[in-house]
C-alpha cells in the first residue's frame, strides 16, 4: 500500500473528463494524451526553460518597437495616412467606443506585455535555480491570461487590411510591421514550447529522478476510474491532485481555490450563451463601419463587407471574414448549447466528439476579434479628411460583447460534467496515457 502523498505524486487526472491517470513523462517532442477523451495532458520539450527564457527576452526587446513604430502608410490621390498599434486603439476611444477600445487595448497591448513579463521572470528564476514564493502565483496569472492575448489575430487583421486597400492605395511598409510580425512569431513559439508540467514540477521543487517515469516503463493495469470516485480533486490551473478535504481551500502548489467542479458552471454558461445570442442580432444587423466619401456617408454591416470582398474577387479574404465574424460566433453559441444539453441525464452518447467540440470552441473564440482589428486599422490609416475617411459604427460594440461573452462562456463551462454519469465500463480498461508526436493530436 502506498501512502496518500506517494499516490498523489504518481497520479494525475484529465482536466476534461476527470479520468485518473498514472503520470507519464513523454519523450521530448511528444505529447501525452488522455485515452478516454483524447485531451492532450502534457507536452514535453527539450530544454524548455532555457528556450522560453531566450524567446521572452527577444519578445520584450521587440515589444516597444512593435507597439510604437508605424506599421505602414497608405497613399491615395495625394493623401496619406499612417498608424501604429496604439493609435488604432486611441481612435476608438476618441470616437466614444470605450468598450471596443478596452477590448483591443487588452488583447493587443496589455495582455501580451503581461505574458512576456511573467514568463520571462519565471523562466529567469527557474534557470537560475531560484524558487521564490511568488513563482507559483506568477505562473498562475500567466495561464489565466494567455487566452486573452491575440497578437496573431491582429497580424491577420493587418494582412486583411493590406489586401483590402491594395487596389486603391499605394502602401509603404515601415519597420513597425516587421517588429510586430517577429513579436507574433516569438509569442507563438513561447506558447508551443512551454512545458507546463516541468515548470510546475520545478516550482514545487519535486523534480526527483525516481518520479520521472517514461511511458515504456509503465505497466500499471486496472479498471479506469475518475479522481472524484477516488476522493480526489484536481486543480484546474496546475493540475495537481489533492484530497477532497481540501476542496474550498487553496491548492497546495498554486493557491488556486479547489473545487470538485467549477461552481455553478452550467448556470453561468447558460447566462453567458443567452447574453451572446442577444447581442449577436444587433452585431450582425447594425452597421459596423462607416465610409465618408466627399461628405456623403455610407454604412455597411459585416455581411456587406463580406459581399464586397467576394464581388472584388477576394474570395479567400471574404471567406476568412465570413468564418471569423459570422460562422465562429454562431458555431460557438450552438456548440455550447449542445454541450450544456449534454450535462442532462440521458445524454451520454458521442462523448469523445463532444469533448473535441469543447476544445475546438475554446480554441476559436479569439478569432472573432478579426473584424474589430481590421476596423481599428482602417479607421486610422484611411483618414483623408473631407475626401474620404473610415469610421467605426455601433455594431462594433455589440460584436465585442459577443466575443467577450462567448469566450467567458467557454471558460466557465466544466467539460467533466458531461462525463460524470459515465461508469467504468464506458472507459478503456487501463490507466496509462499514450504519447504521440507533437502536432499530430487534437
Amino acid at each position: 500500500m502506498h501512502s496518500l502523498p506517494d499516490f498523489l505524486a504518481h497520479y494525475t487526472a484529465c482536466p476534461d473528463c476527470d479520468l485518473l491517470l498514472h503520470k507519464a513523462k513523454a519523450p521530448a517532442g511528444y505529447s501525452v494524451v488522455c485515452p478516454r477523451c483524447r485531451r492532450i495532458i502534457s507536452r514535453s520539450t527539450a530544454a524548455s526553460i532555457a528556450k522560453v527564457l531566450a524567446l521572452s527576452i527577444a519578445g520584450l526587446l521587440l515589444y516597444l518597437p512593435a507597439m510604437l513604430l508605424p506599421l505602414m502608410t497608405f497613399k491615395s490621390f495625394g493623401f496619406s495616412g499612417s498608424a501604429n498599434i496604439l493609435e488604432s486603439i486611441l481612435n476608438f476611444y476618441r470616437n466614444d467606443y470605450y468598450f471596443v477600445a478596452l477590448m483591443v487595448l487588452l488583447s493587443a497591448v496589455v495582455m501580451p506585455l503581461i505574458l512576456l513579463a511573467t514568463i520571462f521572470l519565471l523562466s529567469w528564476q527557474l534557470q537560475r535555480k531560484k524558487y521564490p514564493t511568488y513563482l507559483a502565483g506568477l505562473f498562475r496569472i500567466h495561464l489565466h491570461l494567455e487566452e486573452w492575448a491575440m497578437l496573431e489575430v491582429y497580424l491577420i487583421g493587418i494582412l486583411v487590411t493590406i489586401i483590402k486597400m491594395s487596389p486603391t492605395s499605394d502602401i509603404d511598409y515601415h519597420s513597425g510591421i516587421f517588429c510586430f510580425s517577429c513579436l507574433v512569431l516569438i509569442t507563438l513559439a513561447i506558447s508551443s514550447i512551454v512545458d507546463r508540467d516541468l515548470f510546475w514540477q520545478t516550482i514545487e521543487d519535486q523534480s526527483h529522478e525516481d518520479e520521472k517515469e517514461t511511458l515504456s516503463e509503465q505497466h500499471h493495469q486496472g479498471t479506469a476510474s475518475t479522481a472524484a470516485e477516488k476522493g480526489l480533486v484536481l486543480c484546474h490551473i496546475c493540475h495537481k491532485l489533492s484530497p477532497t478535504t481540501l476542496a474550498g481551500t487553496g491548492c497546495p502548489r498554486c493557491r488556486t481555490n479547489l473545487h470538485m467542479r467549477k461552481p455553478h458552471s452550467v448556470a453561468r454558461t447558460w447566462a453567458l450563451v443567452i447574453t451572446s445570442a442577444i447581442f449577436l442580432a444587433p452585431a450582425n444587423l447594425l452597421p459596423i463601419m462607416e465610409v465618408d466619401f466627399l461628405g456623403v456617408p455610407s454604412r455597411s454591416t459585416i455581411l456587406d463587407g463580406i459581399i464586397h470582398f467576394f464581388q472584388d474577387g477576394s474570395y479567400l479574404i471574404g471567406l476568412i471574414i465570413f468564418t471569423a465574424s459570422i460562422l465562429v460566433p454562431v458555431f460557438k453559441i450552438i456548440g455550447l448549447v449542445i454541450l450544456l444539453r449534454a450535462t442532462r441525464p440521458g445524454h451520454h452518447h458521442f462523448l469523445v466528439q463532444k469533448a473535441k467540440l469543447f476544445r475546438f470552441i475554446a480554441f476559436i473564440g479569439r478569432w472573432s476579434m478579426l473584424d474589430i482589428f481590421v476596423i481599428a486599422l482602417l479607421s486610422v490609416l484611411v483618414d483623408y479628411g473631407f475626401f474620404t475617411s473610415i469610421h467605426t459604427a455601433p455594431a462594433a460594440t455589440y460584436f465585442s460583447f459577443v466575443v467577450a461573452a462567448t469566450m467567458f462562456a467557454a471558460m466557465t463551462f466544466d467539460p467533466r460534467i458531461i462525463w460524470d454519469a459515465c461508469y467504468p465500463d464506458d472507459t478503456p480498461q487501463y490507466q496509462e496515457q499514450t504519447a504521440t508526436p507533437l502536432g499530430k493530436t487534437l
